[in-house]
């Protein structure tokens, strides 16, 4: 992977899309190539006033997505949405029927980035390590 999408197990910091996303990210401080847009959301049962950014970037054949949301300026929410050939364009089916091959595939980019593997726990929530607790962002595919 090059450094367009990096995770330091150490800080949780996630190097994606061309900024260094931490608790100290603002959307003012965000570069041109991040489309932001100001929105009302529903937030445990209230309006909050939010901004939402969007940047893409490739690492190789990969797409990689990252979408944040700010609340009073805040960074709140980060997602990160990788997404390979092999994973794109599927139609619903194969889609919804990928989630092992697309749940490995992250655990081993997690891995490339010397995040331990989660574990379910005795009630079979998934565990994580420390590393992983202290990341500020959730990683996912989509089509």
């Amino acid at each position: 992977m090059d450094t367009v999408l990096h995770l330091d197990k150490a800080s949780g910091r996630l190097s994606a899309a061309g900024i260094i996303v931490d608790t100290d990210t603002r959307a003012d401080d965000l570069p041109a190539h991040f489309t932001k847009r100001a929105e009302t959301a529903h937030v445990e049962g209230q309006l909050v006033d939010c901004v939402f950014a969007r940047a893409a970037a490739t690492s190789g054949d990969m797409t990689v997505q990252l979408q944040l949301r700010f609340e009073k300026e805040l960074l709140v929410s980060c997602f990160l949405t990788l997404t390979t050939p092999a994973l794109r364009k599927q139609e619903d089916a194969d889609f919804y029927g990928s989630v092992d091959q697309r749940h490995r595939f992250h655990e081993r980019w997690l891995a490339t980035m010397g995040v331990a593997r989660s574990r379910p726990d005795s009630t079979g929530a998934a565990s994580a390590s420390p590393a992983t607790a202290a990341t500020t962002c959730t990683s996912t595919s989509t089509t």
